[in-house]
């Protein structure tokens, strides 16, 4: 039987969370430390990692240099976890890097020790692919907390990044911000540049404290230079691509084709950092040539061949102004901001994702006074390319079908942002929430923030064993509704076709559905959604 990467790796007796870095050290140690190989950003916090992590890691993309990216939990395929330059690990490189870590995993069980948890396991699983293709710098979210996280396994990075600090996994990691800032603040080390969100003052303490004393500059977002602007339509990009128009000279599409027709006639050029006969960076890791797979490579084609790209089209002015989806329904939509007196467009719509911009932003510029070259047009086009799955994500639909948007808000804080964005986005919309829900979340605070909102519940079972069963979390949302004086209709799904066909019906052509609760459940939605989509192509 061919060997199943995927299934070793979540092998049921080793399921389990165990705080600690005995054994991801002796494995990457067995494992010929491939992490000595790699520089690093090293990102904690509880939200906005994973868009602070992908806006990162597509700015490094743009930037010329070969980047990994590491993230979980996934939302629609394994793969995911482990991407470079924006692509997921194939399944012959998962296999090839899971073999390595399991031969030294046995072994080390073998011998009387404790075989690595999946998350540990995982994570060597990365670091053994991103040294292997040689990446020039890998964009690393901490799983669990931070300080006995398997991540922070890793010597000083070049930045260590903490985004937003709030309450939640408060049964491991503390019962208050200071005690969560505590765990998260462990992954700042000696010799790195240190990026926090500006936290509540018990946690920014912490932060601030962790910095100090190991001497590292603190680098925070000044969020009073950031302007959230308006969501704005585009007529290219992946919406015209699927009705079969030609792809603009912007997108991935148009890069991919130049790359097969044009990449055996295109001189590489060399990416080398400024001030390379001075620069650390320069010095240890030599001069960067873009890849093929790179987004430097397309512009050089783009270049070369004088295809005229059409620009994002961002505001002279950027302002509050609101733009409701209806009014760029049929294009691709944009969310513009500008910090630091810089303007930028991004595909990632929630109205609190300029902020995670901000956040890359910073990071960027901390890995640019380290010898970094990051131009300033590689910061605004990785983060116009930025893709992040189940961030306010608004799915296509079938024409005469309601607007889907999927979050992966879990916790009161993103319950909050989400309400805030929709009230931005859809501000004539009353929702139906599809909405799944861990058990062990404080899921009466989630609830107390979007019913105000709510035209409709339908409640779901998760497929995760810590679930809130839908019956229970439909009577919890009775209760909320009934503390807020709120009236909304509430029904229970016995799976997620029939959550969705619930949702489709009483939401109508014109209205809004909105999922969330958590991301275990991400891929069912999707599924179902795409399910029903297909059934009402069919239907005459």
């Amino acid at each position: 039987m061919p060997f199943d990467a995927i299934e070793y790796i979540n092998t049921p007796r080793w399921l389990t969370s165990r705080f600690g870095l005995e054994r991801i050290r002796e494995l990457l140690d067995r494992l010929g430390r491939p992490q000595d190989r790699l520089k690093f950003v090293h990102v904690a916090g509880t939200n906005g990692k994973g868009s602070t992590c992908a806006f990162t890691a597509s700015i490094l993309a743009e930037a010329g240099f070969k980047t990994g990216l590491f993230t979980s939990p996934y939302v629609e395929t394994f793969h995911e976890r482990i991407r470079v330059n924006g692509r997921n690990i194939s399944d012959e490189d998962l296999t090839a890097a899971t073999l390595r870590v399991r031969e030294c995993a046995e072994a080390m069980e073998a011998e009387g020790g404790e075989h690595p948890t999946e998350f540990e396991l995982m994570t060597a699983v990365a670091l053994v692919h991103f040294a292997h293709v040689g990446c020039d710098i890998v964009v690393l979210e901490v799983g669990l907390g931070g300080r006995l996280d398997s991540t922070n396994v890793i010597a000083a990075p070049e930045v260590a990044a903490i985004v937003s600090i709030a309450l939640d996994h408060t049964n491991l990691l503390g019962n208050t911000l200071a005690e969560i800032a505590h765990e998260k603040a462990g992954i700042v080390k000696k010799g790195s540049t240190v990026v926090s969100w500006p936290q509540e003052p018990s946690a920014m303490e912490v932060v601030e404290d962790a910095a100090r004393r190991v001497g590292d500059k603190l680098v925070v977002p000044d969020f009073s230079l950031l302007s959230v602007g308006k969501v704005v339509g585009m007529t290219c990009g992946t919406a015209l691509e699927h009705e079969g128009h030609a792809p603009c000279s912007d997108s991935p599409r148009f890069a991919a084709e130049l790359r097969a027709e044009h990449a055996p006639h295109v001189q590489e050029l060399q990416a080398g950092a400024e001030g390379s006969s001075t620069c650390e960076i320069a010095s240890e890791r030599g001069q960067h040539t873009p890849c093929s797979d790179s987004p430097r490579f397309a512009a050089e084609l783009r270049a070369e061949h004088a295809v005229p790209a059409q620009k994002l089209q961002a505001s002279s002015s950027i302002d509050s102004h609101r733009t409701p989806m209806s009014q760029v329904e049929g294009t691709l939509p944009m969310r513009q901001f500008s910090y630091r007196g810089r303007e930028y467009a991004t595909r990632l719509l929630g109205s609190y994702q300029p902020s995670n911009a901000a956040m890359a932003i910073e990071i960027a510029g901390a890995l640019r006074e380290r010898g970094w070259e990051i131009p300033d047009e590689a910061i605004a086009r990785g983060i116009a390319e930025t893709r992040w799955p189940a961030r306010f994500e608004v799915l296509d639909q079938p024409a005469g079908m309601p607007t889907v948007v999927i979050d992966g808000g879990h916790n009161p804080q993103g319950a909050g942002v989400l309400a805030d964005s929709l009230r931005d986005v859809f501000p004539d919309k009353r929702p139906v929430f599809l909405v799944g829900i861990l058990a062990d979340k404080d899921y009466r605070s989630m609830l107390r923030a979007v019913a105000p909102l709510a035209s409709a519940f339908v409640c779901v079972t998760p497929p995760n064993p810590r679930a809130l069963d839908a019956a229970d979390l439909a009577e919890a949302i009775r209760e909320t509704c009934g503390e807020l004086g709120a009236r909304a209709t509430i029904e229970v799904a016995v799976d997620f076709d029939d959550a969705v066909s619930a949702a489709r019906k009483i939401a109508g052509s014109e209205g809004l559905i909105c999922a969330f609760g958590s991301l275990y459940s991400i891929a069912d939605v999707k599924a179902a959604f795409l399910r029903a989509a297909d059934s009402n192509s069919l239907q005459p």
